[in-house]
């Protein structure tokens, strides 16, 4: 794992109440009459994660990763999230402002929107008939990539985390505000979470980069910190768990 670069990536797997009983089934070859799979519907699988679950699986590595691993172990969404923090554009298309330069290309030609697009209303073209280049550029494709920003509801505009978060990836946006409105990221719960537990790290870790030192003496601080920490204390995962059960076992 020498080197290695971590992408966590949750399952979402959305459906309509028609398609259900199918998709819960799976997509697979073995299912009969099996439809394409399209970005369609407000519903999820059982396969699905929860809209807060991905938040506790990111928070319980974190704070493994912050005390052990900062600079040894890479983790892309936690880089991520410091160059954001640091006032760096996101290398991942997940939570960037806009998108639509990670075009896919299958074995036929067809160029497609997305990878998580790969459907007929995101089809380009194909580059038998017109260069690469050509489609890319297309007004369709144009509009696809600002739409991850124009789309935003009001709800994540005034957002806290918006600047770290972008209304994370358009295929899991199906999902309406308190308010009704629609466009909010079926994970939004667990992106609001993860990224307000992380804001306090990640803001020491960059005073320490502009400062010209290492983020990983970070983890020195927390081992003091961790050192005065009853037993007893609620653990600083937010787990509600005694720190002695959770992260200080």
């Amino acid at each position: 794992m020498r080197g290695a670069v971590l992408q966590f990536i949750p399952i979402v797997e959305r459906t309509t109440q028609a398609l259900l009983p199918v998709a819960s089934v799976g997509w697979g070859k073995g299912v009969r009459d099996r439809p394409l799979y399209v970005q369609d519907g407000d519903l999820v699988t059982d396969r699905s994660i929860t809209p807060d679950g991905f938040s506790r699986f990111l928070i319980d590595v974190f704070e493994e990763w912050k005390r052990r691993d900062i600079g040894t172990v890479y983790v892309q969404m936690f880089d991520v999230a410091l160059a954001t923090w640091y006032g760096e554009p996101p290398s991942l298309c997940v939570h960037s402002e806009t998108c639509g330069l990670a075009v896919t290309l299958e074995h036929t030609g067809d160029l497609y929107s997305c990878d998580q697009f790969v459907e007929p209303k995101c089809k380009l073209g194909n580059i038998r008939d017109h260069r690469l280049i050509d489609l890319i550029v297309l007004p369709q494709q144009q509009a696809f990539g600002r739409d991850k920003r124009e789309s935003l509801p009001q709800y994540c505009l005034d957002c806290d985390v918006r600047f770290a978060c972008h209304g994370g990836c358009p295929k899991d946006r199906f999902t309406s505000t308190t308010a009704g409105e629609s466009g909010l990221s079926y994970l939004c719960p667990s992106y609001q979470s993860f990224f307000r537990h992380i804001g306090p790290a990640m803001r020491d870790m960059t005073a320490l980069l502009r400062a010209g030192r290492a983020p990983a003496e970070l983890m020195t601080v927390y081992a003091t910190e961790d050192s005065r920490r009853g037993r007893n204390d609620a653990c600083t995962c937010g787990s509600g768990r005694k720190w002695k059960l959770c992260h200080g076992r």
